[in-house]
């Protein structure tokens, strides 16, 4: 008699296991054009970068209530009703290798967009150096004071192919003589870097 309920729990267990689990690839929207299969150790964010679309908007594309949780073999829609501000999603070239992992995160490497200043005269200019962004794509590049919410745009920069990019940013009169310098950098798809520092 214990051995038949044993039986029974078991098989109730494996029968709820099995009614959660991710049952093979989950089918995209059907008005999309073009979709992609994750991969293991994929995250919304990294096919974001992909596609130049932004993770937000392919969970919205997808149904996707937890953006934490996608699974290898899903299959997610990276193209969706709407064409993203950029102009379409980007194509990978055939030759391009796998995302690199930079230093930057107090926690360890990381995939989201960074920028830092390689070099600050104070008063006068700064060099500002960003990775991790769509690769191929005009970046805005926006100040204010430390504290500010709005960032004014003052500049434009280009990602190179792997994603990163480099210029010299000389001050606004505005901002010569103001005690910080607080930096965007943000592109029309959504995805951004911020950093600042003391201009005394």
């Amino acid at each position: 008699m214990r051995l038949l309920r044993l039986v029974i729990l078991l098989a109730l267990v494996v029968g709820m296991a099995m009614a959660f689990a991710p049952t093979g690839k989950a089918s995209a929207q059907s008005n999309c054009t073009q979709t992609h299969v994750v991969q293991a150790g994929q995250n919304l964010f990294r096919i974001g970068l992909l596609y130049n679309v932004s993770w937000t908007v392919l969970a919205q594309w997808n149904g996707i209530v937890n953006p934490n949780y996608v699974y290898a073999g899903q299959v997610l829609c990276v193209s969706g009703p709407t064409v993203p501000a950029t102009g379409g999603p980007y194509v990978p070239p055939a030759t391009g290798g796998p995302i690199t992992l930079y230093p930057g995160n107090p926690f360890g490497p990381t995939t989201e967009p960074r920028i830092f200043f390689p070099s600050v005269t104070l008063g006068q200019k700064f060099e500002l150096r960003g990775y991790n962004f769509p690769r191929n794509t005009q970046i805005t590049i926006g100040l204010t004071t430390l504290g500010g919410t709005t960032y004014t745009p003052y500049f434009t920069a280009t990602s190179d192919a792997t994603g990163q990019f480099y210029v010299t940013v000389t001050l606004p009169a505005a901002f010569v003589s103001a005690g910080s310098v607080a930096v965007e950098a943000r592109t029309v798809s959504g995805y951004y870097g911020r950093n600042w520092y003391y201009n005394r």
